[in-house]
């Protein structure tokens, strides 16, 4: 199908509700920025094939709603899911809550409808049955395609029965470090948690600061079950089991429900007026503690404030995301932290994992991740796609300027590393150090 418009040469850069970091909706060579937020109808919601379809600018809290008042369930969403929209996740190539047990973004999508650069509409998959088997999967590429292939304008998904119990059960360690031995014995285990997400010390102390109800532990490990009672209650001995045979202390009820409740909520922080700027990378369980000593070295070396969080996205990879906070107001200081983003994805990269997203700040990386023929293969297929280049230009395949000049990925490797250098000799941050003074009192 053919959209009758008049073709631009200008670039067109769509964007979600842009809660993404790494300048995926920027506008970097100018042009126009198409906001997909209007575009907020849930078109259907069919229980008896178990799908939804809805247009790309519904945010995943709202669709979550909605499909809970029809006895129905999401089986993952961003973390984001109160203000992140289905297409901006989906373009992120994103893994959120429920990845454990239920997959990431990609995994629920039976159809994208997709409009192409030059004006064509397609559809990536079939509605009630899953796109394998009919030739290459179209679906898969548009997820993470981070907006440079075509702007996805409906989304169909698969959705489930809400399950009978819905339960949180939280532990304790001294340190998260300790929590690597039960993370070992649970993803080799028949209990398979819809969530697994974790907290340090430092996280904790930052919210318990900005006068929020958080527990005073060197880190929490939170889990969420879900099935038939008797199934998870059979999971939640099992865990216990698992947890506290590695040292773990079970948390009350209470405070594992809180934290499910805080879920999408994890960067309050910000209510001390400061910014909070996150890294996100994904490792092999095997290179966890590696990963979390250097990132906690790489932090101290910049002199930043850097509390940990993360998720555990499947049997075999945990998601960090380390963030900084910084006073947005002094420039130098605050631009000069960017380089800890790239610094932290070359400790994913010698630990066997890598960061999460390219976007604008790590097009960069698109060969250390899918290697010298994979990524040309990309830039063909973008090629090919969007002759002209005016899809959301300077992002994941390329980076550069609006005034038309290229920017080589050695050039803004090099740029990163050298932002990361003068923070390592700037004073030490201080923010937040007041705010923790008084909660330490």
């Amino acid at each position: 199908m053919l959209v009758k418009a008049t073709y631009t040469h200008k670039p067109v850069v769509p964007r979600g509700a842009g809660t993404w970091g790494l300048g995926g909706s920027v506008p970097v060579k100018g042009g126009y920025v198409l906001d997909m937020t209007a575009m907020d109808k849930i078109i259907d919601i069919d229980k008896e094939n178990l799908v939804v379809t809805a247009q790309a600018g519904v945010t995943w809290k709202a669709l979550s709603e909605a499909l809970d008042e029809e006895g129905l369930f999401l089986p993952c969403y961003p973390s984001s899911a109160p203000s992140a929209t289905l297409g901006g996740w989906i373009g992120t190539g994103g893994t959120g809550i429920g990845a454990y047990k239920y997959g990431t973004a990609g995994n629920i999508i039976r159809d994208l409808e997709v409009v192409l650069p030059a004006g064509h509409i397609v559809h990536t998959g079939d509605k009630y049955v899953p796109a394998s088997g009919g030739g290459p999967n179209l679906t898969w590429m548009f997820v993470g395609s981070e907006g440079v292939l075509g702007v996805i304008t409906e989304v169909t998904l698969s959705v489930l029965p809400k399950p009978e119990v819905l339960r949180a059960v939280a532990y304790s360690f001294a340190d998260l470090s300790k929590f690597t031995p039960a993370l070992r014995k649970l993803s080799r285990s028949d209990v398979v948690p819809m969530h697994v997400m974790f907290g340090d010390r430092a996280h904790f102390e930052y919210l318990r600061a900005v006068g929020k109800d958080a527990p005073d532990v060197g880190c929490m490990i939170t889990c969420t079950l879900t099935g038939a009672k008797d199934k998870v209650d059979l999971d939640e001995k099992m865990l216990d089991e698992i947890m506290t045979s590695s040292g773990a202390s079970k948390m009350p009820t209470e405070v594992a429900e809180h934290e499910w409740s805080e879920r999408s909520y994890e960067f309050r922080v910000r209510e001390m007026g400061i910014g909070a700027i996150p890294g996100e990378i994904l490792v092999p369980i095997e290179g966890f503690e590696r990963t979390l000593a250097e990132a906690r070295t790489l932090v101290k070396k910049m002199k930043l404030k850097g509390p940990i969080i993360g998720s555990v996205a499947d049997r075999n990879t945990i998601m960090l995301m380390p963030y900084y906070l910084t006073d947005d107001h002094n420039f130098f200081r605050s631009t000069a932290a960017m380089g800890f983003g790239k610094k932290l994805g070359d400790i994913a990269f010698e630990n066997g994992g890598r960061p999460v997203g390219l976007g604008l700040f790590f097009a960069g990386n698109l060969t250390k991740y899918r290697g010298k023929d994979g990524a040309d293969l990309i830039k063909r297929i973008k090629k090919a796609v969007d002759p002209e280049g005016i899809l959301n230009p300077g992002k994941l395949v390329e980076t550069g300027t609006r005034f038309g000049i290229p920017m080589p990925a050695v050039l803004m490797n090099f740029g990163m590393n050298m932002l990361a250098g003068m923070k390592r000799i700037m004073p030490r941050d201080k923010v937040g150090e007041a705010e923790l003074s008084r909660l330490r009192k």
